[in-house]
C-alpha cells in the first residue's frame, strides 16, 4: 500500500451529520484562505449538496469560495456540444454564492490553479475516467496539504450507506436503500433561480407527471412514448433524483411506485455495482460465474449471422427493429428502455465472441447515447451478460442468459410504428 493510500484510509471518515453525503478525505491545517468547488457531476444549484457543502464550510471557516465548472467527458463531440449548450448560463447563476466563477477543462485543473486553496470540495466520483480525475485531485491535494472533501450529490443514499457491498440484485438492495429514504430527502438550494438546464429538467419531470405517469405501464412499448426522458438531465446532475423522487412519491399509484423502483432502487443498484467491482469495464469481470459458465459451453455455436460494428451504425443487418433501435440511438441519442436490451441481446446474437460483442455494445453505448458514460449504461449491457439477472432455459449461443426475439417485439407491440417512426426521423434529420 502506498503513503498516499495509507493517508487516505487515515483521514478517510464520514462527517458525523444529518445528511452524511460528505466524505472528508484529508484533514489539514494550512495557511490559505479559499475553499474550492470543483463542479465535476452536478451542474446545477437546487439540491447540490456538494455547493451547499462547500458554501457553508467557507462561511463557517471565513474562507473566499472559487467555483470551478470542470468540463463532462464525453467521447461524442456531439454530446459535449449539447452539455456545453446546457451550461452556458451556469456561471452567471453561481455569481449569486461567489464572485470567482470559472469554466475549466479537465487538464486545466492543476497544481497551479489549486496551489491557493485551503479546501477542495469536489463531487464524488464512480466512473474509471472521473476516478482518474478525482486521483489527480487527491494527490494535489496530498502534496500540498489541502483538506480533501467529497460530497454525493447525484444519488439518493450514498452507496456505501445503501450497502458495504456489492450486491447481487435489486431484491437484495431494495429493503437497503428503502430503508433509508427517509434520512435523505431533505433539500437544499431550492429557493434560487432554475439556471437553463435545471428548467428544462423540470419542464420535461412536470410534462412525465402530468402527461405520461398514469401510462407508465406501457412505457416499455417502443411505438409510444410514455418513458421520463429524464435520464440525460440525471446523467449531467441537471436534477437530482431527491427532487424527482419529492415530485413524485406523494403520488400514490403503482405506476409512480414502479418508476420510483427504476429511478432509486435500479438505479442506486447500478452505481453499487461500478463502485464495488472496479473491474466493472472488464469483460472477464463484470457478470457472474454461471454466466461465463454457458458462455464458454457454447462459445463454438454456430451464428447464422455476423455483424461489425460498422454494420450497426449503417443499418446494414436483416433486422429491421434492430436497424430502428440504431436510428433512435444515432439520430437522437437515446433508445427505448426495452429496445435497448434486444439491441444488446442481438449483438450478443451477431458477434463472433462474446467478449467482441462486450465492446461493441460498451462502444456504441458510451459514444451515442445522451445519456451513456453512466453506471446505468455499464449495468445494462452487463445485465445482457446475465448480471443482475437469473439463469434461463438453455439455448443455442446464450446459453442460460436471458433471450430476446422479434417474435417477443411482434407479440408485445405494434412495432412496425416503431420502425416508421424511426424511419420518418431519419428522413426529417437527412433534410
Amino acid at each position: 500500500m502506498s503513503t498516499l493510500e495509507s493517508l487516505t484510509l487515515l483521514f478517510h471518515r464520514n462527517l458525523k451529520n444529518k445528511m452524511s453525503r460528505i466524505t472528508q478525505v484529508f484533514d489539514y491545517d494550512n495557511s490559505h484562505d479559499k475553499c474550492i468547488y470543483l463542479m465535476t457531476k452536478s451542474f446545477r444549484i437546487h439540491n447540490n449538496y456538494s455547493l451547499y457543502e462547500a458554501i457553508n464550510y467557507a462561511e463557517t471557516k471565513s474562507l473566499e469560495l472559487a467555483i470551478y465548472i470542470v468540463e463532462a467527458y464525453e467521447e461524442n463531440p456531439e454530446n459535449l456540444k449539447y452539455f456545453k449548450k446546457m451550461v452556458e448560463d451556469l456561471p452567471l447563476r453561481l455569481k449569486e454564492f461567489s464572485s470567482i466563477i470559472a469554466y475549466k477543462k479537465r487538464d486545466e485543473i492543476t497544481e497551479d490553479l489549486l496551489a491557493d486553496a485551503n479546501t477542495i470540495f469536489v463531487d464524488k466520483a464512480y466512473l474509471r475516467f472521473d476516478l482518474d480525475f478525482y486521483e489527480k485531485v487527491k494527490m494535489i491535494a496530498y502534496k500540498k496539504s489541502k483538506n480533501l472533501f467529497t460530497v454525493e450529490a447525484n444519488v439518493f443514499v450514498p452507496v456505501n450507506v445503501a450497502s458495504n457491498k456489492e450486491e447481487y440484485s435489486a431484491k437484495t438492495i431494495r429493503n437497503k436503500i428503502n430503508s433509508k429514504l427517509g434520512e435523505y430527502r431533505d433539500e437544499r438550494l431550492v429557493d434560487h433561480d432554475l439556471t437553463k438546464a435545471e428548467g428544462l429538467a423540470f419542464t420535461v419531470l412536470k410534462d412525465f407527471i402530468n402527461k405520461k405517469l398514469n401510462y407508465y405501464h406501457l412505457h416499455n412499448d417502443p411505438s409510444l412514448d410514455y418513458t421520463s426522458s429524464i435520464s440525460p438531465y440525471l446523467k449531467f446532475g441537471f436534477i437530482s433524483p431527491v427532487t424527482i423522487y419529492n415530485k413524485i412519491s406523494s403520488i400514490k399509484t403503482e405506476n409512480s411506485e414502479a418508476f420510483l423502483e427504476e429511478l432509486i432502487i435500479r438505479r442506486e443498484l447500478a452505481y453499487n455495482f461500478v463502485y464495488y467491482n472496479p473491474t466493472y469495464d472488464d469483460f472477464n469481470y463484470m457478470t457472474y460465474d454461471w454466466a461465463y459458465r454457458t458462455m464458454n459451453h457454447h462459445v463454438n455455436d454456430e451464428r447464422e449471422y455476423i455483424y461489425t460494428k460498422e454494420d450497426y451504425i449503417n443499418y446494414r443487418t436483416h433486422d429491421p427493429y434492430f436497424n430502428a433501435a440504431m436510428k433512435e440511438m444515432i439520430y437522437l441519442g437515446k433508445m427505448n428502455s426495452y429496445m435497448r436490451m434486444y439491441w444488446c441481446k442481438k449483438i450478443i446474437e451477431w458477434s463472433k465472441t462474446y467478449q467482441e460483442a462486450y465492446r461493441i455494445a460498451i462502444e456504441l453505448n458510451n459514444f451515442y447515447f445522451l445519456d451513456g458514460l453512466t453506471p446505468n449504461g455499464y449495468c445494462g449491457v452487463a445485465w445482457c451478460f446475465g448480471k443482475h439477472d437469473r439463469a434461463w432455459t438453455e439455448r443455442p449461443i446464450f446459453g442460460k442468459l436471458r433471450y430476446m426475439n422479434a417474435n417477443g417485439l411482434e407479440r408485445k407491440f405494434n412495432i412496425s410504428d416503431y420502425v416508421k417512426k424511426m424511419d420518418n426521423e431519419e428522413e426529417r434529420i437527412k433534410k
